[in-house]
């Protein structure tokens, strides 16, 4: 992908382990986007309605401190407002695959994640 295509698409990266938030972000910018940060669900509902630009994607970790992806994603499809921001999971869970109808993600990726599938989902949903 060329890196003006992406230019002003920001991704969400709702990620507690910070060397895994850093490397998305690296990633992100590296393919021409902007990334921004929470380290929890709480962090990023607040910024999230602090933003007058929303992100194009959410990339969402399920298990983490404060609030985690599960009650992250029952806020945000409860906010009209939040609601239609595409999300994809990023979970080490197995079992997975049996709770992704009740989060309605667009995509799931197994940790460790092969940084060509986050691309490839970023572009998907970013440049729709």
């Amino acid at each position: 992908m060329e890196a003006w295509r992406a230019m002003n698409k920001k991704v969400l990266i709702v990620e507690d382990d910070r060397e895994v938030r850093d490397s998305l972000t690296s990633l992100l910018e590296m393919e021409g986007y902007s990334a921004a940060v929470a380290d929890h669900g709480r962090d990023a509902l607040d910024y999230l309605r602090s933003q007058k630009d929303l992100p194009c994607l959410i990339l969402l970790d399920l298990m983490m401190p404060v609030m985690d992806g599960f009650t992250f994603r029952a806020e945000q499809k409860a906010d009209a407002a939040l609601g239609g921001i595409p999300v994809v999971v990023m979970s080490a869970a197995g079992n997975i695959h049996e709770k992704l109808p009740g989060l309605e993600a667009k995509a799931y990726l197994k940790k460790p994640m092969d940084f060509s599938d986050v691309v490839n989902a970023v572009e998907r949903y970013c440049n729709a």
